[in-house]
Protein backbone atom coordinates (compact mmCIF):
# COMPACT_ATOMS: atom_id res chain seq x y z
CA UNK A 1 0.00 0.00 0.00
CA UNK A 2 2.91 2.45 1.04
CA UNK A 3 5.10 1.35 -2.08
CA UNK A 4 1.49 2.68 -4.21
CA UNK A 5 1.13 5.78 -2.58
CA UNK A 6 4.40 6.34 -3.77
CA UNK A 7 4.17 5.65 -6.87
CA UNK A 8 1.23 7.61 -7.26
CA UNK A 9 3.18 10.96 -5.17
CA UNK A 10 5.89 10.28 -7.96
CA UNK A 11 4.01 10.42 -10.61
CA UNK A 12 1.91 13.70 -9.83
CA UNK A 13 5.51 15.05 -9.08
CA UNK A 14 6.37 13.92 -12.78
CA UNK A 15 3.84 15.76 -14.48
CA UNK A 16 5.09 18.60 -16.13
CA UNK A 17 3.38 22.09 -16.51
CA UNK A 18 2.55 23.61 -19.74
CA UNK A 19 5.40 25.68 -21.07
CA UNK A 20 6.72 27.69 -23.78
CA UNK A 21 10.26 29.49 -24.85
CA UNK A 22 10.58 33.20 -26.17
CA UNK A 23 14.05 32.38 -27.86
CA UNK A 24 16.21 35.64 -29.13
CA UNK A 25 19.19 35.56 -31.29
CA UNK A 26 21.54 38.25 -31.96
CA UNK A 27 24.63 38.90 -33.99
CA UNK A 28 23.17 37.03 -37.58
CA UNK A 29 21.04 37.86 -40.01
CA UNK A 30 20.31 36.47 -43.80
CA UNK A 31 20.83 32.96 -44.46
CA UNK A 32 22.71 31.75 -41.27
CA UNK A 33 20.24 33.53 -39.41
CA UNK A 34 17.06 31.53 -41.26
CA UNK A 35 19.33 28.21 -40.48
CA UNK A 36 20.21 28.50 -36.93
CA UNK A 37 16.46 29.15 -36.41
CA UNK A 38 15.29 26.13 -38.14
CA UNK A 39 18.32 23.73 -36.54
CA UNK A 40 17.68 25.33 -32.79
CA UNK A 41 15.68 22.77 -31.08
CA UNK A 42 14.58 24.98 -28.35
CA UNK A 43 12.93 27.17 -30.59
CA UNK A 44 10.53 24.93 -31.83
CA UNK A 45 8.94 24.33 -28.75
CA UNK A 46 5.76 25.41 -28.79
CA UNK A 47 3.64 26.98 -25.87
CA UNK A 48 0.83 24.55 -25.56
CA UNK A 49 3.48 21.95 -25.34
CA UNK A 50 3.81 20.18 -22.13
CA UNK A 51 7.59 20.74 -20.67
CA UNK A 52 9.43 20.36 -17.97
CA UNK A 53 12.53 22.28 -16.51
CA UNK A 54 14.74 19.67 -16.67
CA UNK A 55 14.05 19.56 -20.71
CA UNK A 56 13.83 23.14 -21.02
CA UNK A 57 17.69 23.47 -19.48
CA UNK A 58 18.72 19.92 -21.73
CA UNK A 59 17.83 22.32 -24.98
CA UNK A 60 19.21 25.32 -23.47
CA UNK A 61 22.20 23.33 -23.07
CA UNK A 62 22.07 21.66 -26.46
CA UNK A 63 21.47 24.86 -27.79
CA UNK A 64 25.28 25.75 -28.25
CA UNK A 65 26.10 22.21 -30.53
CA UNK A 66 22.79 22.87 -32.45
CA UNK A 67 24.32 26.96 -33.62
CA UNK A 68 28.08 25.31 -34.27
CA UNK A 69 26.54 22.82 -36.73
CA UNK A 70 23.60 25.26 -38.07
CA UNK A 71 26.50 28.11 -39.38
CA UNK A 72 29.12 25.14 -40.41
CA UNK A 73 26.98 25.47 -43.90
CA UNK A 74 28.20 29.10 -44.38
CA UNK A 75 32.33 28.99 -43.82
CA UNK A 76 31.43 29.58 -40.07
CA UNK A 77 33.59 27.09 -37.91
CA UNK A 78 34.54 29.35 -34.62
CA UNK A 79 31.83 31.08 -33.44
CA UNK A 80 31.34 32.57 -30.09
CA UNK A 81 28.22 31.81 -28.22
CA UNK A 82 26.55 33.49 -24.74
CA UNK A 83 23.26 32.07 -23.56
CA UNK A 84 21.18 32.44 -20.84
CA UNK A 85 17.74 31.55 -20.02
CA UNK A 86 15.85 32.86 -17.29
CA UNK A 87 11.89 32.75 -16.58
CA UNK A 88 10.29 29.75 -15.21
CA UNK A 89 6.63 27.88 -16.30
CA UNK A 90 5.07 28.40 -17.98
CA UNK A 91 7.27 31.38 -19.43
CA UNK A 92 10.78 31.26 -20.00
CA UNK A 93 13.14 33.61 -21.96
CA UNK A 94 16.24 32.03 -23.95
CA UNK A 95 18.68 34.84 -25.33
CA UNK A 96 21.53 33.82 -27.47
CA UNK A 97 24.27 36.19 -28.42
CA UNK A 98 26.53 35.05 -31.49
CA UNK A 99 29.79 36.10 -33.11
CA UNK A 100 30.11 33.86 -35.89
CA UNK A 101 33.66 34.73 -36.00
CA UNK A 102 36.18 34.33 -39.23
CA UNK A 103 34.60 32.99 -42.24
CA UNK A 104 36.55 29.87 -43.37
CA UNK A 105 37.32 30.29 -47.30
CA UNK A 106 38.82 27.43 -50.01
CA UNK A 107 42.40 26.83 -49.93
CA UNK A 108 42.70 24.08 -52.71
CA UNK A 109 40.65 22.71 -54.94
CA UNK A 110 41.38 19.08 -56.19
CA UNK A 111 39.05 18.51 -59.20
CA UNK A 112 40.53 15.30 -61.40
CA UNK A 113 37.84 13.29 -64.32
CA UNK A 114 39.37 9.40 -64.87
CA UNK A 115 37.81 6.75 -67.14
CA UNK A 116 36.58 7.07 -70.58
CA UNK A 117 35.08 10.23 -70.30
CA UNK A 118 38.35 12.14 -69.69
CA UNK A 119 38.34 13.97 -72.66
CA UNK A 120 34.67 14.44 -73.57
CA UNK A 121 33.49 18.20 -73.69
CA UNK A 122 30.46 18.18 -71.30
CA UNK A 123 32.32 17.16 -68.57
CA UNK A 124 35.21 19.27 -69.25
CA UNK A 125 33.38 22.30 -69.59
CA UNK A 126 31.61 20.88 -66.42
CA UNK A 127 34.74 20.91 -64.35
CA UNK A 128 35.98 24.17 -65.81
CA UNK A 129 32.62 25.71 -64.60
CA UNK A 130 32.01 24.40 -61.20
CA UNK A 131 30.91 27.13 -58.52
CA UNK A 132 34.02 26.63 -56.99
CA UNK A 133 37.18 29.27 -56.44
CA UNK A 134 40.13 29.45 -54.71
CA UNK A 135 40.24 32.58 -51.83
CA UNK A 136 36.71 32.29 -52.07
CA UNK A 137 34.12 32.06 -48.58
CA UNK A 138 33.45 28.40 -47.95
CA UNK A 139 29.48 27.08 -48.77
CA UNK A 140 28.55 23.80 -48.50
CA UNK A 141 25.75 24.28 -51.07
CA UNK A 142 28.54 25.46 -53.21
CA UNK A 143 30.83 22.22 -52.14
CA UNK A 144 27.35 19.94 -53.14
CA UNK A 145 25.87 21.51 -56.06
CA UNK A 146 29.61 21.30 -57.85
CA UNK A 147 29.65 17.42 -56.86
CA UNK A 148 26.25 17.02 -58.27
CA UNK A 149 26.92 19.32 -61.26
CA UNK A 150 29.82 17.29 -62.40
CA UNK A 151 28.51 13.78 -61.86
CA UNK A 152 24.97 14.94 -63.88
CA UNK A 153 27.59 16.14 -66.64
CA UNK A 154 28.63 12.61 -66.74
CA UNK A 155 25.48 10.59 -66.82
CA UNK A 156 24.03 12.99 -69.23
CA UNK A 157 26.50 11.92 -71.53
CA UNK A 158 26.25 8.42 -71.15
CA UNK A 159 28.21 7.38 -68.32
CA UNK A 160 26.05 5.43 -66.17
CA UNK A 161 28.75 3.98 -63.75
CA UNK A 162 30.80 7.56 -63.04
CA UNK A 163 31.33 7.79 -59.01
CA UNK A 164 33.21 9.58 -56.89
CA UNK A 165 36.32 7.32 -55.97
CA UNK A 166 37.28 10.50 -53.65
CA UNK A 167 35.04 13.37 -52.52
CA UNK A 168 36.20 15.10 -49.61
CA UNK A 169 35.88 18.25 -48.10
CA UNK A 170 38.43 18.95 -45.50
CA UNK A 171 38.40 21.70 -43.10
CA UNK A 172 41.47 22.52 -41.00
CA UNK A 173 39.21 25.68 -38.50
CA UNK A 174 42.18 26.34 -36.63
CA UNK A 175 43.52 28.10 -39.88
CA UNK A 176 39.57 28.84 -41.54
CA UNK A 177 40.72 27.02 -44.35
CA UNK A 178 39.07 24.20 -46.37
CA UNK A 179 40.11 21.72 -49.12
CA UNK A 180 38.23 20.34 -51.81
CA UNK A 181 39.02 17.06 -53.12
CA UNK A 182 36.18 15.71 -56.01
CA UNK A 183 37.75 12.05 -58.26
CA UNK A 184 35.31 11.30 -60.65
CA UNK A 185 35.84 8.15 -62.21
CA UNK A 186 33.15 8.21 -65.24
CA UNK A 187 33.61 4.63 -66.33
CA UNK A 188 32.45 3.29 -69.67
CA UNK A 189 30.03 5.02 -72.03
CA UNK A 190 26.64 3.52 -72.73
CA UNK A 191 24.60 3.80 -76.04
CA UNK A 192 21.06 3.44 -76.70
CA UNK A 193 20.24 -0.02 -78.07
CA UNK A 194 17.67 -1.86 -79.62
CA UNK A 195 14.13 -0.17 -79.27
CA UNK A 196 11.18 -2.08 -79.00
CA UNK A 197 7.80 -0.27 -78.39
CA UNK A 198 4.86 -2.41 -77.16
CA UNK A 199 1.54 -0.89 -77.98
CA UNK A 200 -1.76 -1.76 -80.00
CA UNK A 201 -3.69 -0.81 -82.97
CA UNK A 202 -1.57 1.47 -84.30
CA UNK A 203 1.20 1.70 -87.37
CA UNK A 204 4.00 1.13 -85.33
CA UNK A 205 5.87 3.91 -87.68
CA UNK A 206 3.81 6.16 -86.12
CA UNK A 207 4.90 6.11 -82.33
CA UNK A 208 8.15 5.82 -83.81
CA UNK A 209 8.47 9.17 -84.86
CA UNK A 210 7.95 11.02 -82.02
CA UNK A 211 11.00 9.22 -80.34
CA UNK A 212 14.09 11.57 -79.11
CA UNK A 213 16.15 8.47 -78.54
CA UNK A 214 17.80 6.39 -81.51
CA UNK A 215 19.95 3.29 -81.63
CA UNK A 216 23.07 4.03 -81.33
CA UNK A 217 22.75 7.55 -79.74
CA UNK A 218 24.56 7.66 -76.84
CA UNK A 219 22.49 7.39 -73.90
CA UNK A 220 20.99 10.59 -72.71
CA UNK A 221 18.65 10.76 -69.12
CA UNK A 222 17.32 13.77 -70.50
CA UNK A 223 16.04 11.77 -73.91
CA UNK A 224 14.31 9.28 -72.24
CA UNK A 225 12.33 11.67 -70.28
CA UNK A 226 11.35 13.45 -73.25
CA UNK A 227 10.34 10.65 -74.96
CA UNK A 228 7.96 9.33 -72.42
CA UNK A 229 6.58 13.32 -72.46
CA UNK A 230 6.01 12.93 -76.36
CA UNK A 231 4.11 10.04 -76.13
CA UNK A 232 2.08 10.54 -73.57
CA UNK A 233 0.92 13.81 -75.38
CA UNK A 234 -0.30 12.10 -78.32
CA UNK A 235 -3.06 11.33 -76.54
CA UNK A 236 -3.42 7.59 -77.28
CA UNK A 237 -1.56 5.85 -74.36
CA UNK A 238 -2.56 5.59 -70.47
CA UNK A 239 1.04 4.98 -69.52
CA UNK A 240 4.37 5.34 -71.07
CA UNK A 241 7.17 3.29 -69.41
CA UNK A 242 10.59 3.10 -70.39
CA UNK A 243 12.51 0.30 -69.56
CA UNK A 244 16.41 0.03 -70.07
CA UNK A 245 17.75 -3.16 -69.54
CA UNK A 246 21.48 -2.38 -68.30
CA UNK A 247 21.86 -5.99 -67.10
CA UNK A 248 21.21 -7.00 -71.03
CA UNK A 249 23.75 -4.71 -72.70
CA UNK A 250 25.92 -5.60 -75.24
CA UNK A 251 29.38 -3.74 -75.67
CA UNK A 252 27.79 -1.23 -73.72
CA UNK A 253 24.53 -1.30 -76.22
CA UNK A 254 21.74 -1.12 -73.62
CA UNK A 255 18.41 -2.37 -75.10
CA UNK A 256 14.88 -0.32 -74.62
CA UNK A 257 11.55 -1.52 -74.44
CA UNK A 258 8.37 1.00 -74.30
CA UNK A 259 5.45 -0.33 -72.51
CA UNK A 260 2.60 1.08 -73.08
CA UNK A 261 -1.13 0.85 -72.05
CA UNK A 262 -3.76 2.12 -74.52
CA UNK A 263 -7.02 4.42 -73.29
CA UNK A 264 -10.09 3.87 -74.19
CA UNK A 265 -11.20 4.22 -77.90
CA UNK A 266 -14.05 6.88 -76.91
CA UNK A 267 -14.25 9.45 -74.37
CA UNK A 268 -17.39 11.07 -73.87
CA UNK A 269 -18.23 13.83 -71.58
CA UNK A 270 -20.81 16.19 -70.56
CA UNK A 271 -21.12 19.04 -68.43
CA UNK A 272 -23.87 22.00 -66.96
CA UNK A 273 -23.60 25.38 -65.65
CA UNK A 274 -24.31 29.23 -66.04
CA UNK A 275 -22.43 32.25 -66.43
CA UNK A 276 -23.24 35.72 -67.42
CA UNK A 277 -22.87 35.82 -70.80
CA UNK A 278 -24.33 32.59 -71.68
CA UNK A 279 -27.42 32.01 -69.06
CA UNK A 280 -27.51 28.04 -68.17
CA UNK A 281 -25.46 25.83 -70.12
CA UNK A 282 -25.08 22.58 -71.15
CA UNK A 283 -22.72 20.54 -72.59
CA UNK A 284 -21.81 17.27 -74.67
CA UNK A 285 -18.60 15.96 -76.29
CA UNK A 286 -16.74 12.97 -77.72
CA UNK A 287 -13.50 11.86 -78.63
CA UNK A 288 -12.90 9.15 -81.10
CA UNK A 289 -9.12 7.75 -80.75
CA UNK A 290 -7.06 5.44 -83.10
CA UNK A 291 -10.01 5.70 -85.75
CA UNK A 292 -7.53 4.08 -88.20
CA UNK A 293 -4.16 2.60 -87.80
CA UNK A 294 -2.67 6.27 -88.67
CA UNK A 295 -3.96 7.76 -85.29
CA UNK A 296 -6.72 9.89 -86.78
CA UNK A 297 -9.28 11.35 -84.19
CA UNK A 298 -12.74 12.68 -84.16
CA UNK A 299 -14.25 15.13 -82.14
CA UNK A 300 -17.62 16.36 -81.37
CA UNK A 301 -18.59 19.53 -79.17
CA UNK A 302 -22.21 20.20 -78.73
CA UNK A 303 -22.40 23.58 -76.45
CA UNK A 304 -26.47 24.41 -75.77
CA UNK A 305 -27.15 27.67 -73.78
CA UNK A 306 -29.94 30.32 -73.15
CA UNK A 307 -27.70 32.68 -75.72
CA UNK A 308 -25.36 31.20 -77.55
CA UNK A 309 -25.35 27.23 -78.98
CA UNK A 310 -23.01 25.55 -81.23
CA UNK A 311 -21.95 22.27 -82.94
CA UNK A 312 -18.06 21.50 -83.78
CA UNK A 313 -16.75 18.53 -85.52
CA UNK A 314 -13.20 18.17 -85.94
CA UNK A 315 -11.30 15.94 -87.69
CA UNK A 316 -7.45 15.67 -87.58
CA UNK A 317 -5.01 13.46 -88.54
CA UNK A 318 -1.49 13.79 -87.02
CA UNK A 319 2.04 14.72 -88.88
CA UNK A 320 4.88 15.78 -88.17
CA UNK A 321 7.33 14.60 -84.90
CA UNK A 322 5.53 17.02 -82.19
CA UNK A 323 2.42 16.51 -80.82
CA UNK A 324 0.74 19.57 -81.63
CA UNK A 325 1.13 19.25 -85.42
CA UNK A 326 -1.80 17.73 -86.99
CA UNK A 327 -3.53 18.63 -90.26
CA UNK A 328 -7.79 19.41 -89.04
CA UNK A 329 -10.64 19.40 -91.26
CA UNK A 330 -13.92 20.97 -88.98
CA UNK A 331 -17.54 21.44 -89.30
CA UNK A 332 -19.73 23.46 -87.67
CA UNK A 333 -22.62 25.55 -86.74
CA UNK A 334 -23.81 28.06 -83.91
CA UNK A 335 -26.72 30.16 -83.27
CA UNK A 336 -26.71 33.27 -81.39
CA UNK A 337 -29.19 35.46 -79.65
CA UNK A 338 -28.08 39.15 -79.89
CA UNK A 339 -29.77 42.44 -78.49
CA UNK A 340 -32.23 42.82 -81.55
CA UNK A 341 -32.04 39.72 -83.06
CA UNK A 342 -30.07 36.75 -83.99
CA UNK A 343 -27.15 35.49 -85.93
CA UNK A 344 -26.94 31.65 -87.09
CA UNK A 345 -23.08 30.72 -88.91
CA UNK A 346 -22.19 27.54 -90.26
CA UNK A 347 -18.26 26.80 -91.07
CA UNK A 348 -16.02 24.57 -92.51
CA UNK A 349 -12.48 24.75 -92.35
CA UNK A 350 -9.06 23.26 -92.42
CA UNK A 351 -5.79 23.98 -90.71
CA UNK A 352 -2.42 23.19 -90.88
CA UNK A 353 -0.74 23.22 -86.99
CA UNK A 354 2.79 22.96 -86.11
CA UNK A 355 4.96 24.29 -83.91
CA UNK A 356 8.44 25.63 -84.84
CA UNK A 357 9.99 26.37 -81.74
CA UNK A 358 7.64 27.38 -78.67
CA UNK A 359 5.00 28.64 -80.60
CA UNK A 360 2.45 26.78 -82.31
CA UNK A 361 1.29 28.25 -85.73
CA UNK A 362 -1.82 28.00 -87.32
CA UNK A 363 -2.26 28.31 -91.06
CA UNK A 364 -5.81 28.07 -92.02
CA UNK A 365 -8.87 28.61 -94.40
CA UNK A 366 -12.22 29.06 -93.56
CA UNK A 367 -15.55 29.35 -95.26
CA UNK A 368 -18.50 31.06 -93.45
CA UNK A 369 -22.15 31.26 -94.52
CA UNK A 370 -23.73 33.55 -92.16
CA UNK A 371 -27.39 34.89 -91.42
CA UNK A 372 -28.19 37.55 -89.51
CA UNK A 373 -31.46 39.30 -88.52
CA UNK A 374 -31.27 42.39 -86.62
CA UNK A 375 -34.22 44.65 -86.45
CA UNK A 376 -36.54 43.00 -88.57
CA UNK A 377 -33.85 43.57 -91.45
CA UNK A 378 -31.92 40.05 -92.56
CA UNK A 379 -28.82 39.27 -93.96
CA UNK A 380 -26.76 37.06 -95.07
CA UNK A 381 -23.32 36.67 -96.15
CA UNK A 382 -20.36 34.38 -97.65
CA UNK A 383 -16.78 34.71 -96.42
CA UNK A 384 -13.37 32.71 -97.63
CA UNK A 385 -11.10 33.67 -95.31
CA UNK A 386 -7.49 32.60 -95.01
CA UNK A 387 -5.64 33.15 -91.90
CA UNK A 388 -2.34 32.32 -89.68
CA UNK A 389 -2.43 32.46 -86.35
CA UNK A 390 0.38 31.92 -83.12
CA UNK A 391 -0.26 30.77 -80.02
CA UNK A 392 2.11 29.83 -76.87
CA UNK A 393 1.66 29.61 -73.16
CA UNK A 394 3.63 29.35 -70.39
CA UNK A 395 2.48 27.83 -66.80
CA UNK A 396 3.38 26.80 -63.07
CA UNK A 397 -0.06 25.26 -63.03
CA UNK A 398 -2.74 24.80 -66.04
CA UNK A 399 -5.52 24.96 -64.39
CA UNK A 400 -5.39 27.40 -61.44
CA UNK A 401 -2.29 29.29 -62.67
CA UNK A 402 -0.29 31.81 -59.94
CA UNK A 403 2.77 32.39 -62.61
CA UNK A 404 2.74 32.61 -66.17
CA UNK A 405 1.41 33.98 -69.35
CA UNK A 406 -0.25 33.38 -72.57
CA UNK A 407 -0.46 35.01 -76.12
CA UNK A 408 -2.62 34.42 -79.16
CA UNK A 409 -2.34 36.59 -82.42
CA UNK A 410 -4.34 36.24 -85.36
CA UNK A 411 -4.27 37.17 -88.63
CA UNK A 412 -7.41 36.50 -91.34
CA UNK A 413 -9.04 38.44 -94.25
CA UNK A 414 -11.32 37.84 -97.04
CA UNK A 415 -11.74 39.51 -100.99
CA UNK A 416 -14.69 39.87 -103.03
CA UNK A 417 -12.45 38.50 -105.80
CA UNK A 418 -12.46 34.99 -103.59
CA UNK A 419 -15.88 33.95 -103.52
CA UNK A 420 -16.74 36.78 -100.46
CA UNK A 421 -19.32 39.34 -99.96
CA UNK A 422 -17.19 41.24 -98.03
CA UNK A 423 -13.49 42.41 -98.77
CA UNK A 424 -11.33 42.90 -95.47
CA UNK A 425 -8.00 42.61 -93.17
CA UNK A 426 -8.68 41.68 -89.95
CA UNK A 427 -5.73 41.57 -86.87
CA UNK A 428 -6.44 40.31 -83.23
CA UNK A 429 -4.25 39.84 -80.37
CA UNK A 430 -4.69 38.64 -76.65
CA UNK A 431 -1.66 38.90 -73.78
CA UNK A 432 -2.85 36.81 -70.18
CA UNK A 433 -0.61 36.93 -67.24
CA UNK A 434 0.26 36.07 -63.54
CA UNK A 435 2.38 36.92 -61.25
CA UNK A 436 2.67 35.73 -57.78
CA UNK A 437 3.23 38.53 -55.30
CA UNK A 438 4.22 36.54 -52.18
CA UNK A 439 2.58 33.70 -50.98
CA UNK A 440 -0.85 34.52 -50.96
CA UNK A 441 -1.44 37.82 -53.44
CA UNK A 442 -1.26 36.97 -57.36
CA UNK A 443 -1.35 39.94 -59.58
CA UNK A 444 -3.71 38.95 -63.13
CA UNK A 445 -3.33 41.23 -66.10
CA UNK A 446 -5.05 41.19 -69.45
CA UNK A 447 -5.08 42.60 -72.53
CA UNK A 448 -6.92 42.32 -76.03
CA UNK A 449 -6.51 44.24 -78.82
CA UNK A 450 -7.97 43.92 -82.45
CA UNK A 451 -8.17 46.23 -86.17
CA UNK A 452 -10.37 44.99 -89.23
CA UNK A 453 -9.17 47.39 -92.26
CA UNK A 454 -12.56 47.40 -94.28
CA UNK A 455 -13.64 49.97 -97.25
CA UNK A 456 -17.20 49.25 -96.18
CA UNK A 457 -18.00 47.97 -92.79
CA UNK A 458 -21.89 47.57 -93.66
CA UNK A 459 -20.59 44.26 -95.65
CA UNK A 460 -18.63 42.54 -92.57
CA UNK A 461 -21.05 40.32 -90.57
CA UNK A 462 -21.31 40.45 -86.86
CA UNK A 463 -19.28 37.83 -86.04
CA UNK A 464 -16.11 39.86 -87.82
CA UNK A 465 -17.05 42.78 -85.80
CA UNK A 466 -15.54 43.66 -82.30
CA UNK A 467 -17.71 43.96 -79.48
CA UNK A 468 -16.75 44.87 -75.56
CA UNK A 469 -18.38 43.95 -72.60
CA UNK A 470 -19.41 40.88 -70.00
CA UNK A 471 -17.73 38.85 -67.77
CA UNK A 472 -14.12 37.88 -70.55
CA UNK A 473 -14.30 41.63 -71.40
CA UNK A 474 -15.44 44.73 -69.06
CA UNK A 475 -17.25 43.75 -66.52
CA UNK A 476 -19.88 46.10 -64.87
CA UNK A 477 -21.62 45.89 -68.43
CA UNK A 478 -23.67 43.23 -70.54
CA UNK A 479 -22.57 40.93 -72.60
CA UNK A 480 -21.39 42.64 -76.22
CA UNK A 481 -23.17 45.74 -74.87
CA UNK A 482 -20.52 48.31 -75.41
CA UNK A 483 -19.63 49.11 -79.24
CA UNK A 484 -20.69 51.47 -81.88
CA UNK A 485 -24.61 51.46 -82.05
CA UNK A 486 -27.20 51.98 -85.29
CA UNK A 487 -30.03 54.89 -85.27
CA UNK A 488 -32.05 52.32 -83.67
CA UNK A 489 -29.71 52.26 -80.63
CA UNK A 490 -28.67 48.43 -81.15
CA UNK A 491 -25.02 47.92 -80.73
CA UNK A 492 -23.26 46.28 -84.30
CA UNK A 493 -19.85 46.33 -83.22
CA UNK A 494 -17.19 48.03 -84.68
CA UNK A 495 -13.52 47.83 -86.39
CA UNK A 496 -11.15 48.61 -83.50
CA UNK A 497 -11.08 47.14 -79.91
CA UNK A 498 -9.00 47.24 -77.16
CA UNK A 499 -9.65 46.09 -73.64
CA UNK A 500 -7.26 46.01 -70.32
CA UNK A 501 -7.78 44.31 -66.69
CA UNK A 502 -5.80 44.23 -63.48
CA UNK A 503 -6.72 41.84 -60.57
CA UNK A 504 -4.73 41.15 -57.42
CA UNK A 505 -6.02 38.07 -56.24
CA UNK A 506 -5.39 37.54 -52.62
CA UNK A 507 -6.11 33.75 -50.84
CA UNK A 508 -7.75 34.29 -47.46
CA UNK A 509 -8.76 30.86 -46.34
CA UNK A 510 -7.94 26.86 -48.18
CA UNK A 511 -8.86 27.18 -51.60
CA UNK A 512 -11.30 30.49 -51.27
CA UNK A 513 -9.95 34.25 -52.21
CA UNK A 514 -10.64 37.16 -52.67
CA UNK A 515 -10.19 39.91 -55.61
CA UNK A 516 -10.49 43.41 -57.01
CA UNK A 517 -10.32 44.85 -60.67
CA UNK A 518 -10.62 47.56 -62.48
CA UNK A 519 -11.86 46.68 -66.37
CA UNK A 520 -10.92 49.45 -69.25
CA UNK A 521 -12.07 48.48 -73.27
CA UNK A 522 -13.84 50.37 -75.89
CA UNK A 523 -14.50 49.70 -79.65
CA UNK A 524 -15.52 52.06 -82.33
CA UNK A 525 -14.91 52.70 -85.81
CA UNK A 526 -11.95 54.99 -84.93
CA UNK A 527 -8.50 53.95 -84.33
CA UNK A 528 -8.74 55.34 -80.86
CA UNK A 529 -12.08 54.29 -78.98
CA UNK A 530 -13.75 55.75 -76.30
CA UNK A 531 -13.16 53.41 -73.36
CA UNK A 532 -15.03 52.36 -70.85
CA UNK A 533 -14.55 51.86 -67.45
CA UNK A 534 -15.66 49.14 -65.17
CA UNK A 535 -14.48 48.04 -61.30
CA UNK A 536 -15.47 45.93 -58.37
CA UNK A 537 -14.84 42.63 -56.20
CA UNK A 538 -15.32 39.12 -56.10
CA UNK A 539 -14.50 36.04 -54.38
CA UNK A 540 -12.94 32.93 -56.28
CA UNK A 541 -13.36 29.12 -55.13
CA UNK A 542 -10.75 26.62 -56.59
CA UNK A 543 -12.25 23.89 -57.61
CA UNK A 544 -11.14 21.15 -59.55
CA UNK A 545 -12.52 21.84 -63.05
CA UNK A 546 -11.03 25.57 -62.60
CA UNK A 547 -11.72 28.55 -60.44
CA UNK A 548 -15.18 29.74 -59.95
CA UNK A 549 -15.66 33.55 -59.89
CA UNK A 550 -18.76 35.82 -58.37
CA UNK A 551 -17.57 39.64 -59.28
CA UNK A 552 -19.97 42.49 -58.69
CA UNK A 553 -18.61 45.06 -61.10
CA UNK A 554 -19.82 49.02 -60.94
CA UNK A 555 -19.89 50.76 -64.55
CA UNK A 556 -17.66 53.88 -64.01
CA UNK A 557 -18.66 55.47 -67.91
CA UNK A 558 -22.05 56.16 -69.22
CA UNK A 559 -24.40 55.12 -67.06
CA UNK A 560 -23.15 54.04 -63.77
CA UNK A 561 -25.92 53.56 -61.96
CA UNK A 562 -26.43 50.15 -60.28
CA UNK A 563 -24.30 46.91 -60.23
CA UNK A 564 -23.64 44.08 -61.97
CA UNK A 565 -23.90 40.43 -61.27
CA UNK A 566 -20.71 38.65 -63.19
CA UNK A 567 -20.74 34.43 -62.89
CA UNK A 568 -17.83 31.84 -64.56
CA UNK A 569 -15.35 29.70 -64.30
CA UNK A 570 -11.82 30.63 -65.42
CA UNK A 571 -9.45 27.59 -66.59
CA UNK A 572 -5.97 28.63 -66.69
CA UNK A 573 -5.16 32.09 -67.96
Amino acid sequence: MIVRGVALLLLLVAIPAAAGVTVTLRGLDGDARDNVEQRLSIRHIGSDEVLDELLVERLHQQADSDIRNALQPFGYYSPTITGSLTGEPPNWQASYSIDPGPVTRITAIDVTVDGEGKDFDAIARAAAHLPLRQGAPLLHSDYENAKMKLSQAAFAGGFLDAHYSASELRVDPSTQSAQIVLHLNTGPRYFFGPIQIEQQGLDPALPERYLTIHEGDAFDPQKVLETQFALTDLGYFQTVEILPHRDQAVDNHVPITIHTTPRARARYQAGAGYGTDTGARVSLGSEFRRLNEGGHTLRTDLRLSQIKSSLTNEYRIPLGKVAADSLSFTAGASYEKISTGDDTKYQLGASLNRTPGRWQRRIYVDFVHERTNLNDAPSSSNLVMPGISFTRGEYDDPIHTRRGWFAFLDGHGASTDLLSTSTFLQLHGVVRSAYPLGRRLTLLARAEVGASFVPNLSTLPPSQRFFAGGDQSVRGYGYQSIGPRDSTGTVVGGKYLGVFSIEPDLRVYGNWSVAAFYDLGGVDDDPAPKLFGGAGAGVRYRAPIGEVRIDIAHPMTGDTRGVRLHLGVRVGL
